[in-house]
């Protein structure tokens, strides 16, 4: 199997390998470019153009179709438009909608069919444009793959700068593309992968600053004697332009052009109207702990200053482009991303009528310790006259046990249990040597209410369990270790 993250651009969408993984060399030839300095990571320029075949990327600009009617770009901002915006392409009309959906579509399948194995693909969608977007993809025909999750692109970001959303959970975006200069201030509410939601925008700020208008402009100046010709690649990374101008235009005459440009200002402009719209919804900037850095226009090197002067060391930057790819590849993965219980616990309860076994979660997979409220309560009963004994036993559920939707476990004379019941192919392994042993004194009686067990997992990683008689209102263990869950 092959996992990799999908990020839908404008100018370019980028297929992420796992780190490591090799397979992606010589993949999609003639479609996706590989950039040396970014191993892992492929570049399909986001260009669809219909004609006798389906041109995909590179194909696009090789034939030369890059302003013809049937070719489409700017897929991203297309997909996120409210309304369906088309054209006439032969006898039929294709809005730019179905051929963003051609285009990712196209580009699976064409991996897939090279890969000749199952896709795990991770796709990401815009901060605050989830439900367009899963509209969009859900008239999208992904067949060639395998599994397909969601992610927003803040929460990839945050995962691939690594950040623990628990402690770093206030952040600012500031992503500089192909479109537009956005800076965002995000709240995380992380509760792991399972219980995953997207973050809350707090403040919103767009600008129509993009790096594709900055660098016509700046290509328009530097060839302006030579007006009518196409103009040559411009590259952000290492301020490297055609070999034409290489030797004729350095990093000072790009400074001074950025200068007129004014960029240094719209971008604290940007910035101040951000911080200003959160200060208005109850946020005080102080508090914001990161600034993530999005988009090759954040290497500007005025850029990086203007960020510098406003958040010091609090910035990461280092892989603008490629940071979200990452962490949604982290995101796909099973291993928890910061220091959360790994699996799924649940306690053994034997149904005396039928002698079949249940296992009740009393703690999910992806769970942060130490945790402040219980994560399971359960009332149980004693289930036959003089009883002076109550065994439980933890046990470890593969593949992550079923989510406990009850919270009593009733089973006295008449056999009736009241919660979910394991899933057939789920299977369990014992997590503690022996049973706990609770005392039943004064002993029970035939289907008593006789005690409130609650579990919660302590500072040292441990589970526990307070436990409450009833009858008596006293509590015989409070948080009481059971297991290391280590």
């Amino acid at each position: 199997m092959a996992d990799i993250a999908v990020d839908l651009g404008n100018y370019n969408t980028l297929i992420t390998f796992r780190e490591g993984d090799t397979r992606y060399r010589g993949l999609l030839k003639g479609v996706a470019r590989q950039v040396r300095d970014v191993p892992g990571t492929l570049f399909v320029p986001s260009l669809v153009h219909f004609g006798r075949q389906l041109l995909l990327g590179e194909e696009v600009l090789r034939a030369g179709v890059y302003g013809d009617d049937a070719t489409f770009r700017d897929l991203k901002d297309h997909v996120l438009h409210p309304t369906p915006v088309g054209r006439k392409v032969g006898e039929r009309r294709v809005t730019h909608k179905e051929a963003a959906a051609a285009f990712l579509r196209g580009v699976l399948e064409r991996l897939g069919g090279e890969l000749d194995e199952g896709v795990h693909a991770v796709i990401l969608f815009p901060s605050g444009g989830e439900e367009a977007f899963r509209d969009w993809l859900g008239d999208v025909d992904l067949e060639s793959v395998r599994s397909v999750t969601l992610v927003d692109e803040d929460t990839a970001l945050a995962l691939g700068y690594g950040l623990n959303l628990f402690t770093d959970d206030l952040v600012a975006v500031f992503d500089f593309g192909f479109s537009a200069l956005r800076v965002r201030v995000v709240q995380f509410h992380w509760m792991g992968r399972e219980a995953y939601s997207p973050p809350v925008i707090k403040a919103s700020v767009s600008v129509p600053v993009g790096t594709a208008d900055l660098k016509q402009r700046i290509l328009r100046e530097l060839h302006a004697d030579d007006m009518g010709k196409p103009l040559p690649s411009f590259y952000w990374k290492r301020f490297v332009l055609h070999e034409a101008d290489a030797h004729t235009w350095g990093q000072e005459e790009f400074r001074k052009i950025l200068e007129r440009e004014n960029l240094a200002s719209e971008v604290q402009r940007a910035l101040d109207r951000a911080l200003e719209e959160a200060r208005l919804g109850g946020v005080d900037p102080g508090a914001i702990r990161k600034v993530l850095l999005l988009g090759g226009g954040t290497r500007i090197p005025i850029v990086r200053r203007t960020l510098e002067e406003n958040f010091g060391d609090r910035i990461l930057g280092a892989q603008p482009e490629l940071a979200t790819g990452r962490g949604a590849l982290r995101f796909l993965s099973d291993s928890p991303v910061d220091d959360m219980v790994r699996d799924t616990y649940s306690l053994q309860v034997r149904d005396p009528i039928s002698g079949e076994y249940h296992y009740p979660v009393v703690v999910e997979r992806f769970t942060r310790y130490p945790t402040r409220n219980p994560t399971a309560r359960y009332i149980v009963n004693t289930f036959y006259d003089g009883q002076y004994e109550l065994h439980l036993r933890i046990y470890r559920s593969a593949g992550g046990g079923p989510r406990a939707e009850a919270r009593e476990i009733l089973y006295g004379d008449d056999g009736r249990i009241s919660f979910v019941a394991s899933q057939e192919d789920e299977t369990h392994e014992p997590a503690m040597e022996g049973p706990l042993v609770i005392p039943v004194q004064p002993p029970g009686r035939v289907g008593e209410r006789r005690f409130l067990l609650e579990f919660k997992v302590d500072s040292r990683k441990r589970l526990t369990v307070t436990v409450k008689d009833l009858r008596e209102e006293k509590v015989i263990w409070e948080e009481r270790p059971l297991i290391d869950l280590s």
